[in-house]
């Protein structure tokens, strides 16, 4: 699938998405997270609700739960709709990270991901790199490198090179 096709189809499953789950539709971005601590989940929650977009976090028995605004926890999200997230914070359990970069999902991963070779902290001013790479599995450490991505998200031009840079991964 080419650029243009990948973000036309990013902006209508978006839509969808939170229409779904019920999110709101002032917050562009929309966000998957899929961390397997719930102790780490619990406090990124928390962080969560400050920032200017939405997230659903998958978590196993969790049933379309709305924990704020901008956040809902599900257990399995609908495969059809995935291209429809803007970025994925994951730990280095996450199988298939790869699935996510042909649909244009940028990876915000621990420096120590199994896929650190090929995923490069995004740089707007160079065009290069195609990930946020946070150097610690701690709430901190993630918030910052969300921070980093929707400052980039705010300049269309930067993200549509970015998410290029993702899907030639």
């Amino acid at each position: 699938m080419d650029l243009n096709m990948v973000l036309k189809e990013k902006k209508e499953k978006n839509i969808l998405l939170k229409k779904k789950l019920l999110l709101t539709s002032k917050n562009k971005a929309i966000g998957l997270i899929k961390i397997n601590s719930k102790t780490l989940i619990k406090e990124l929650r928390d962080a969560l609700v400050v920032l200017p977009c939405d997230f659903v976090i998958e978590v196993e028995g969790a049933n379309n739960e709305k924990l704020a605004e901008n956040v809902v926890a599900i257990s399995k999200v609908d495969n059809s709709l995935l291209i429809g997230f803007d970025f994925l914070v994951c730990d280095d359990d996450i199988d298939n990270l790869n699935s996510y970069f042909e649909l244009g999902i940028t990876p915000i991963v621990s420096n120590k991901n199994h896929l650190s070779s090929l995923l490069k902290e995004f740089i707007p001013a160079k065009n290069e790199g195609n990930s946020y790479i946070y150097s610690s599995l701690d709430k901190w450490s993630i918030f910052y490198a969300l921070v980093r991505y929707l400052e980039n998200y705010k300049f269309p031009f930067d993200n549509k090179n970015l998410v290029k840079n993702v899907v030639n991964i």
